[in-house]
């Protein structure tokens, strides 16, 4: 069970927490409060006569709801309890959930992106509607206001955080504090070279990822094959020291080919290889692998970044 986590509007950038812990902005009220709602698929098929059953040819994943119950409350500290008699705590605890509701009125916006965060991974959409408040007044009162959440996801994947970067190649720093000055000699920086790597995708699904490519010299029509799922990218582009070429393979309004040079950033799509794929990365470890074709790998940075997905969250 999640027992706590955060709501970010990303367009104001302001956040309150959720849990079932007094100390939490708002509360809710253990499983009975949130329902994460379920990943739900459409599986295509088709068969041919004397076929036993049918052949799965796609399958499309859908949306999430999301729908959270909880309460805005508020507690008077002991000063409050002396500083107030009954009539002014009262009026006192009244004023400050409201305040508590016109916070979560203007955080649960329906125009903004909403972030729900939960430990390391958030899940992100739009409200279907503002707040829906109480109208009785055993759950709308003076100390307290029971509300219901509803959040539409378009993607109902949970991120994570942050995103997973694996060199290939490249410098690694040697050079680290505290430094402690010994009369031993001292690796300030080294490259690594990996023509074939294992990058791992920790979440549960199949999932894109930037492969970005800077040369340190003339590199000529680079090549990544991801050795595990068969998939390959070649560009058609002699690349000079200091280009940056980064390959966005995740689904959605990003995907493409950049290049970075001192004009700054162009769209690369004329130097993609129309027979290429859209490299993806399987749950669990992918082989990836580099050349180029003037054999000048040694002067080619590679990485790649993943941000894993996951359909659901264990108990945090």
């Amino acid at each position: 069970m999640i027992k706590k986590f955060e709501i970010k509007n990303m367009n104001t950038m302001k956040s309150a927490t959720f849990g079932m812990d007094i100390d939490c902005d708002f509360v809710f009220p253990g499983d009975e409060g949130v329902d994460w709602g379920n990943v739900p698929v459409n599986h295509h098929t088709y068969n041919y006569p004397s076929q036993v059953g049918d052949s799965i040819s796609s399958s499309k994943i859908n949306n999430r709801d999301v729908s959270i119950i909880g309460y805005a409350y508020y507690m008077l500290n002991e000063d409050e309890l002396n500083l107030y008699n009954r009539d002014q705590r009262d009026e006192y605890a009244y004023e400050n959930i409201k305040k508590k509701k016109e916070f979560l009125n203007n955080l649960i916006n329906p125009q903004d992106f909403i972030r729900i965060i939960v430990g390391d991974y958030y899940l992100e959409g739009k409200p279907s509607a503002s707040p829906k408040y109480s109208p009785n007044e055993s759950e709308n009162n003076t100390y307290f206001c029971r509300f219901m959440i509803e959040i539409f996801c378009a993607n109902p994947m949970f991120h994570k955080n942050t995103e997973v970067i694996t060199v290939l190649s490249g410098e690694t720093g040697g050079f680290h504090f505290p430094f402690i000055l010994t009369p031993n000699k001292y690796i300030m920086g080294t490259r690594v070279n990996y023509l074939m790597l294992l990058v791992n995708n920790e979440g549960n699904a199949t999932i894109g990822g930037k492969i970005i490519l800077e040369a340190k010299d003339t590199i000529v029509n680079p090549v990544i094959v991801n050795s595990t799922t068969g998939e390959e990218m070649r560009i058609n582009k002699t690349m000079t020291a200091g280009e940056k070429i980064i390959v966005n393979t995740q689904d959605g309004e990003e995907r493409g080919i950049y290049g970075y040079t001192i004009e700054g950033k162009l769209d690369y799509l004329k130097y993609w290889d129309f027979d290429n794929d859209w490299i993806k990365f399987e749950q669990g470890y992918n082989i990836i692998n580099y050349s180029t074709e003037n054999q000048s790998e040694t002067m080619l940075d590679v990485s790649i970044e993943l941000n894993p997905e996951k359909f659901g969250l264990e108990e945090m």
